[in-house]
């Protein structure tokens, strides 16, 4: 008898939890399950902050945090949640990108800033991003993986010992960029077009951020977040229904226009694309000034400068090579610690190191299935470099002497060898006369491309500009090396 009460609570409880935890949202105007209080909803947002802030970083422009944070403000003082602390910063990434956190923490990359070419596009974006907390799709989406775990909330109950997956960081997992559906997606659109509309900005901006979406789309704006199409819908579907939206707006709108002139001005030598400094591609090698070391990419792999690693691929994704700083005092403290792992094992000997590194084979089991690779460990400049390449089981004969040649090219370089290192940034030209944006990039060239000075100013690349327009370029940076 008791375990059949037991039963029928264990069954009952979902649906009790249902009727408990649905109730209409403000900003929506739909019922909404939520399973956390608005005091837990801020102190996610605020854990999270701090993970941001140590995996990506934030940009050092005080006068342009000061700025987006001012803007974000107003903004988020006409939603629904006024009352949230609200934060907004500038994320040091490249990437043309933005995410927000539950209880108010919005970001925006620098990638996005730079490309952004008026104060209402940057308005459109931190709305939309505004649109999700206010909708609490972050806290509904975790609510439901609260109810597919009921068990476990239970056993929280019954079990105390459980007590310590009940962390609300873990119940939170992959929260930065949790993939919402395609409703909130078009939800949170319509809430931040109502925002950048009651702050007197016109609704058409929002039209200029999808296109230029549209067009990072087909491009490859390299940076350390998952680009913005990757946890949001295509963006000409986007522009669609955000058009078909104005005709439902109250005349009008507008009165504080694109203020594309003072935003043209914060932009004046904030930096584009990854710090040079912090490592950077050239003809098919990867420096690093400020640690002082160069390496040979893998021929025909594609390589990608993140905050705390150098990752290379080949096209057929079945292999990776890794370099990274490593644990320990000494080389072979570091490699005694990798090789004593759980699930790996040493297989051997590898030839294929550099001079004075310590390493084998090893083999391993991962959720995606068994991998084979090798592991050398080296000491440069008082530091310990781990360098990890690794392929399926059945691609590693293939992949491993390119894997070995690479790693053997690790090498100690000075600043001398590297040469002069400094950032790329933005350069802001009024144009004197009307011209084409291939006419621009010839009488005021770029140290990068046509292509990306034209996504730069979102515009096409035989875009013409009239006589008084500014159009954004790029000076600075490293001759001769790959922005990602």
């Amino acid at each position: 008898m008791r375990t059949l009460r037991a039963a029928a609570v264990w069954t009952a409880l979902p649906a009790l939890l249902l009727v408990i935890a649905c109730s209409t949202n403000p900003a929506t105007g739909h019922r909404q399950l939520n399973l956390y209080s608005q005091e837990q909803e801020i102190a996610l947002g605020r854990q999270y902050d701090q993970q941001v802030e140590q995996e990506i970083g934030l940009y050092r422009d005080p006068q342009l945090q000061s700025y987006v944070a001012k803007l974000g403000r107003e903004l988020a003082a006409r939603s629904e949640r006024p009352d949230l602390p609200w934060h907004f910063a500038v994320a040091d990434d490249a990437s043309v990108n933005a995410f927000a956190l539950p209880g108010g923490y919005v970001y925006v990359t620098r990638g996005l800033v730079d490309h952004m070419g008026s104060e209402a596009e940057l308005a459109g974006v931190m709305g939309h991003e505004i649109g999700h907390v206010t909708a609490r799709h972050q806290m509904e989406q975790l609510s439901k993986q609260q109810l597919t775990q009921i068990g476990l909330t239970l056993g929280m109950v019954l079990a105390p010992q459980a007590a310590r997956y009940g962390d609300l960081v873990n119940l939170a997992g992959g929260l930065m960029f949790l993939k919402f559906s395609r409703d909130d997606e078009r939800m949170a659109d319509q809430l931040g077009l109502r925002y950048i509309s009651r702050s007197g900005y016109p609704p058409q901006a929002m039209s200029s951020v999808f296109t230029l979406l549209s067009r990072v789309s087909h491009s490859e704006q390299g940076g350390r977040l998952p680009d913005w199409l990757a946890t949001h819908p295509n963006p000409e579907d986007r522009l669609r229904l955000i058009q078909a939206s104005y005709s439902k707006l109250p005349p009008g709108l507008g009165a504080a226009g694109f203020r594309r002139e003072p935003y043209l001005q914060r932009l004046e030598g904030v930096a584009y694309g990854p710090d040079p400094r912090e490592g950077f591609f050239r003809r098919g090698v990867f420096y690093h000034p400020q640690l002082g070391f160069a390496m040979e990419s893998p021929p025909g792999w594609k390589g990608t400068n993140q905050k705390r690693a150098v990752v290379w691929q080949p096209r057929s994704q079945d292999a990776v090579l890794v370099l990274t700083l490593a644990p320990g005092g000494s080389a072979r403290v570091a490699a005694q610690q990798f090789f004593s792992q759980q699930g790996v094992d040493l297989v051997g000997q590898w030839p294929l190191q550099p001079n004075g590194a310590v390493g084998g084979q090893f083999q391993a089991n991962t959720q995606q299935g068994p991998v084979t690779g090798a592991a050398s460990f080296i000491e440069n400049g008082g530091r310990v470099f781990q360098l990890l390449g690794f392929a399926t089981s059945s691609s590693w004969r293939n992949q491993a002497e390119t894997i070995g040649r690479a790693m053997q090219s690790f090498q100690r370089v000075s600043a001398r060898e590297i040469g002069p290192v400094e950032p790329w940034k933005i350069d802001v030209v009024t144009l004197p006369q009307a011209m084409t944006l291939r006419d621009f990039d010839r009488r005021y060239p770029s140290t990068v491309p046509l292509e990306k000075v034209a996504l730069l100013n979102n515009a096409e690349v035989d875009a013409r500009f009239p006589a008084g327009e500014r159009v954004k370029r790029v000076v600075g940076g490293v001759p001769g090396a790959t922005i990602e």
